[in-house]
């Protein structure tokens, strides 16, 4: 009995593992597909956010240019170009703050950057120069150490938030290594999972197979041939299958022997032979 239910166990267990194993794969096929469309944005998104950083550092280079040289001319042709580079500037800080919105630092890096652009690159042209006044060699030298220091602090915020976001790139790189190793950990894992499944599932089947034999059976003793020998029943049961078996009298057999002791018991019977 007790071989009986672990065969029955087994049996079960192998049925049902196959389909257990196909249900994981088929979550960790659309995790995994989760996981690489969700790095794949990242990726791309950071990428962005870099190039955008980089425009911003050369408009910002265009407009102080341009805002230096009206400071220095007084000529017209200079508020254009300044106004278009001041104009992208804008537009690319606005779009670096979509980007980012779920990242706090380069939020913090994007609102000093921006507050910096406001103090240092914006002016009014009406109000830069007074009637008659002209640049002097001196307030040359001022206007292009002020570009100059400009310049370098708007650098260090933009160089600072382009370390960042690589950064960032950089540890999201490493979590979807992990990710890929335990996804292939994990499909190894159920690889052997349906391996082991589909060797119980053959041996369940080879031992159907054997149940389905023909069985030789002597009609006069009811012994069993098995592999040339001729058996009791209880011991073919228990080489071929692992079957226990307990005896008792069937109710045939035991109406059978009491007849027969009565007929022993009974006066004048002849002695039993021996």
């Amino acid at each position: 009995m007790p071989a009986q239910k672990t065969k029955k166990i087994l049996f079960w267990f192998g049925l049902s593992l196959p389909m257990v194993a196909l249900l994981a794969m088929t979550w960790l096929v659309h995790q995994t597909g989760g996981q690489f469309n969700s790095s794949f944005n990242f990726v791309m998104q950071t990428y962005k956010v870099l190039d955008m950083f980089e425009q911003t550092q050369s408009q910002i280079v265009d407009a102080e240019a341009n805002q230096r040289g009206f400071f220095l001319t007084g000529r017209p042709e200079y508020l254009e170009p300044y106004q278009h580079a001041m104009q992208a500037i804008r537009d690319n800080i606005a779009d670096l703050k979509i980007l980012t919105s779920n990242d706090p630092v380069q939020q913090d890096n994007l609102a000093a950057l921006e507050k910096m652009v406001d103090n240092e690159l914006v002016f009014d042209p009406s109000t830069v120069f007074a009637a008659g006044q002209v640049p002097t060699n001196a307030s040359v030298v001022t206007l292009t150490e002020q570009g100059k220091e400009k310049l370098e602090n708007l650098r260090h915020i933009l160089f600072q938030a382009h370390e960042e976001q690589q950064q960032a790139l950089s540890k999201h790189q490493q979590a979807a290594e992990e990710d890929v190793i335990s996804s292939q950990i994990m499909s190894l894992v159920l690889i052997v999972a349906v391996a082991l499944s589909l060797v119980m599932v053959v041996v369940i089947l080879l031992r159907l197979e054997k149940l389905q034999e023909f069985v030789t059976v002597c009609a006069w003793t009811g012994q069993v041939k098995f592999q040339g020998q001729w058996l009791r029943l209880d011991e073919y049961l228990k080489k071929q299958f692992g079957i226990a078996v307990s005896h008792s009298l069937s109710q045939d057999a035991a109406e059978k022997m009491m007849r027969e002791i009565e007929e022993l018991n009974r006066p004048g019977s002849p002695p039993p032979a021996t």
